[in-house]
């Protein structure tokens, strides 16, 4: 029965471990600050383009091309959004395909706000990770529980002394 309790231990361990490595991944995920565009191409690091202004309703006025020089179809969101990492900006556009991760040209026409550019933020961005992450910490949690009360029953009661 000692061998079922360390396994036991050893799933627990691995719950925090494997649930660990997917937290990572989710704070990896999470976007840095977008680049003003008014310094010539922007760089993403991730799939999609979304276009970000400094004020609300700036309206989206904004062209982008990929590094082929081809053009990115983009949409407004359907719904407010603003992305807040201490500054506060507020989405004008969104790439209509997932473009990868390259270097893209955005142009935007009116001068009243200043433009950001950064990669898409979507929920299955970090849904994944944060699912995973809990999902293998209920696993190997439960199952390592599971082993170790099992394996203290087959021993049954100790002898008081």
């Amino acid at each position: 029965m000692r061998k079922v309790t360390w396994v036991g231990v050893g799933c627990l361990v691995l719950a925090f471990v494997v649930s660990g490595f997917f937290v990572l991944q989710l704070v990896r995920s999470i976007p840095g600050a977008p680049t003003p565009i008014d310094g010539g191409p922007v760089r993403l690091d991730g799939v999609g383009l979304t276009i970000f202004a400094s004020e609300r309703g700036a309206g989206q006025t904004c062209t982008a091309k990929d590094a082929n020089g081809r053009a990115i179809a983009l949409k407004e969101p359907s719904r407010s959004e603003k992305f807040d990492n201490g500054d506060v900006y507020y989405v004008v556009a969104h790439s209509v395909e997932k473009i990868p991760a390259q270097t893209v040209d955005v142009v935007c026409t009116n001068q009243s706000a200043t433009y950001f550019a950064g990669r898409r933020h979507t929920a299955e961005t970090f849904l994944g990770p944060a699912l995973t992450a809990l999902g293998s910490f209920v696993l190997f949690g439960a199952l390592g529980t599971v082993l170790i009360v099992v394996a203290q029953r087959k021993r049954g009661p100790r002898p008081v002394r």
